[in-house]
């Protein structure tokens, strides 16, 4: 015996379902709303009655004002619905204003007044004065007509404001998915320039050794094999823990080091609480490598840098500091020079925008200071694998 699937037959029962909930739900709204006009018209014509000294119940006033709207009330979840599809709005709005809401609202009419006339007819016989349903539908046209007609298509209106701002929404929505994905591209452009920058220069330090000190030549790439193990786990993330960060710089402290010997001294100073906070990988190494261009790498003797990582209220800040470094261009102009420090500059934008910031100081007496400050924000997962305070 042949059968369907609950998982096959389920999306089929679900539709009209749905469609059923979300119509008893605008129902329920349009019967509160036209309850109102159904009370405001019972009391007009009441007070109208008791003007002239002759009043009937309070239930017939009500029956009657029932009687005059209630086929629009039950219509009104439709007449919106149509007016969503087919708004009096865009290129062709004078079509639709014919096709199809002309059409239904002359249908809308004629199904009010002949219902009007049916129910005011069987009331009638019970209650009042008989009267024919050919004339109670004839004095509803006569006399409710205009105000039927203008409801209609003030439904009609409200539907198409509701379509254009649901058609803004969604357009900002799909606006700003682009510029996310245009963002993670950039990134993701930014990471691919750094790490053949950061590669290229680090085989150029092994180069230099190869023949004066091999062993150092080869510790050199080991480290370096290990810094781009850490590089391509972290390739797909846009942030990382600092304690994950400042492993990734010991590897590379540990590479100049072998460099420059014991002319190169570097300390880092990390609060504790700022361990777990999150910060964009590879943003500490082109501080140091900047640092020791401009310091060690350009005059003779030894050279000392220091790493300051503070949380102060809602932000981190991380500072890089040399007294020996000397930079002989402004900071926008050493942005634009290098590449580890433009990339740099480039990230922190793309990911926190005006919430971060990116400058270099001159320090008192001499040398520099580069300082980032970013958002704190603590990584989902504690991973710390450096010490809070090291001596290198």
């Amino acid at each position: 015996m042949f059968s369907v699937s609950p998982l096959e037959s389920g999306p089929a029962r679900f539709l009209p379902s749905l469609a059923t909930h979300q119509y008893l739900r605008q129902l329920a709204f349009a019967i509160a709303c036209w309850s109102g006009i159904v009370v405001l018209e019972s009391s007009q014509v009441f007070v109208s009655d008791a003007s002239r000294g002759h009043v009937f119940p309070s239930i017939h006033y009500l029956a009657w004002a029932v009687f005059n709207w209630f086929v629009l009330a039950l219509l009104t979840p439709l007449i919106y619905e149509l007016g969503r599809r087919y708004p009096v709005t865009g290129s062709n709005w004078a079509w639709r204003i014919l096709v199809p809401h002309a059409v239904v609202c002359l249908a809308c009419m004629v199904a009010q007044a002949v219902c009007r006339g049916i129910a005011g007819w069987l009331y009638t016989l019970h209650h009042e004065i008989s009267a024919s349903p050919g004339a109670l539908a004839s004095e509803w046209v006569e006399r409710r007509g205009l105000l039927g007609f203008i409801a209609y298509w003030l439904i009609v209106i409200i539907a198409g404001f509701a379509r254009l701002r649901e058609e803004v929404r969604q357009r900002e929505l799909r606006q700003a998915q682009l510029e996310t994905r245009l963002a993670s591209a950039e990134l993701e452009k930014l990471r691919i320039q750094i790490q053949p920058h950061f590669l290229f220069n680090t085989l150029q330090a092994a180069v230099t050794l190869v023949h004066e000190d091999p062993q150092a030549a080869e510790d050199i790439l080991l480290r370096l094999s290990e810094l781009l193990r850490i590089s391509l786990d972290q390739m797909d993330a846009n942030e990382i823990p600092l304690a994950r960060e400042l492993e990734f710089l010991d590897l590379y402290i540990g590479i100049q080091r072998r460099r420059f010997g014991e002319r190169l001294s570097v300390e880092i100073h990390a609060d504790p609480a700022t361990l777990d906070l999150q910060i964009p990988p590879l943003i500490l190494q082109p501080l140091v490598e900047n640092a020791i261009r401009h310091g060690i790498g350009k005059h003779k003797g030894s050279d000392r840098i220091e790493i300051f990582a503070r949380q102060q209220d809602q932000d981190l800040q991380l500072e890089v500091w040399n007294a020996n470094s000397v930079v002989d261009q402004n900071g926008e102009h050493l942005f634009q020079r290098g590449v580890g420090l433009r990339n740099t500059k480039a990230r922190l934008m793309q990911l926190y925008g005006a919430t971060a910031s990116f400058v270099f100081r001159p320090l008192a007496r001499s040398g520099t200071v580069a300082i980032i400050t970013v958002p704190a924000r603590p990584s989902p997962h504690t991973e710390l694998h450096s010490p809070a305070e090291a001596a290198l």
